[in-house]
């Protein structure tokens, strides 16, 4: 679009000790482009590092592929928007031998998370990269969080993140693509099926967040959370977190316990201006209206828990019943939560 164009590069360290680069050259946009080395496509996975340059050739960062077991991650990043605005968003693409090859499911984290949060524990969502089995699966860090870089102008927004899912399906050829997320993941998610409701064929939302009455009455509670921190330090933020009353779900397990230290180490690792920010674009934001919600026609999964006042079962509720093409699952323990994974292969095995 305006002569945009995204350049791709792939490394295979298969090749001469993973040394062996090979370089596409740059194809608009728009267009449908796969570029064979070997037997793989460029195009067919976003295991490559894209980037979308504008008139002048930026520097590209490789991609790198590492096996689990029958599955494999490649890591990359893509390039964002022009001029001052420019910026990378960190992603790697989980694929497995058998998996629906026109298929896709872009995952994405909650607020002040991020792959490796959710990876190491962080969150119940590690399982994301099993859906591997039935699709292929990208993971990226949203805009500020983990290893992206932070936003510019457009802010930390859920309107703004569901612009970034477009831009990776977009980035990304596959024919079938569903998106997943949760809490702020979630709400970015349905903001992406708004933008563009064509380019997308189902949806899961995880957690999702307070939102219209509900979340009015809960920006208070960012705006607290911001003033502590940049008076005292994230530390004292964390400390003054740590009194709060958690989840009774979360403290059932150990696993559900070490959340909260988990999840902190991940919003420490952030530094104090990026949680700000991602803080003040949460106050900011809201989950689109319901006129806007009954539009969305694609097949949908909602997952939620109860005795969450951050991410209220009223919420799920409410997507389920204004959500033309929505089921709802409900966790009422912590072994109930760590089933979600499965119950979202199952979904998405029902819609290839």
């Amino acid at each position: 679009q305006n002569g945009s164009r995204l350049r791709l590069l792939v490394e295979f360290p298969t090749l001469s000790g993973g040394a062996a680069m090979a370089a596409a050259g740059a194809f608009p946009a728009t267009a449908a482009a796969a570029v064979a080395l070997g037997r793989r496509p460029l195009g067919t996975a976003l295991g490559l590092a894209a980037h979308r340059t504008f008139g002048s050739q930026g520097h590209s960062h490789p991609s790198h592929g590492s096996g689990h077991g029958d599955r494999s991650v490649h890591k990359g990043s893509l390039q964002l928007g022009r001029g001052s605005s420019k910026r990378r968003i960190g992603f790697e693409v989980h694929e497995a031998p058998g998996a629906c090859p026109a298929s896709g499911f872009i995952w994405t984290h909650g607020l002040t998370s991020s792959m490796g949060d959710e990876m190491g524990g962080g969150w119940p969502f590690a399982g994301i990269a099993d859906i591997a089995s039935v699709m292929p699966v990208t993971r990226y860090d949203a805009r500020g969080h983990g290893i992206s870089d932070p936003a510019c102008s457009e802010g930390y927004t859920w309107h703004a993140m569901g612009g970034d899912v477009v831009e990776l399906q977009k980035a990304w050829r596959k024919r079938h693509v569903f998106l997943g997320g949760t809490s702020m993941g979630a709400a970015a998610s349905l903001y992406a099926v708004l933008q563009e409701p064509s380019a997308f064929q189902g949806l899961i939302l995880a957690t999702p967040p307070t939102c219209y009455e509900t979340r009015r009455k809960f920006v208070p509670f960012y705006l607290e959370s911001i003033e502590m921190a940049r008076k005292e330090g994230l530390e004292e933020a964390k400390r003054v977190a740590s009194k709060k009353t958690r989840p009774p779900i979360f403290m059932e397990t150990e696993g559900g316990r070490n959340q909260f230290e988990a999840g902190w180490k991940t919003k420490s690792a952030m530094g104090l201006e990026r949680y700000c920010a991602a803080l003040e674009g949460a106050a900011l934001s809201d989950l689109p209206g319901p006129d806007q919600l009954k539009t969305i026609k694609v097949p949908t999964l909602i997952l939620a828990w109860r005795s969450d006042v951050q991410h209220p079962l009223e919420t799920a509720e409410m997507l389920k019943a204004m959500l033309p093409n929505a089921e709802l699952v409900v966790a009422s323990t912590w072994s109930e939560i760590q089933q979600f994974p499965r119950h979202m292969r199952e979904f998405l095995s029902s819609q290839t």
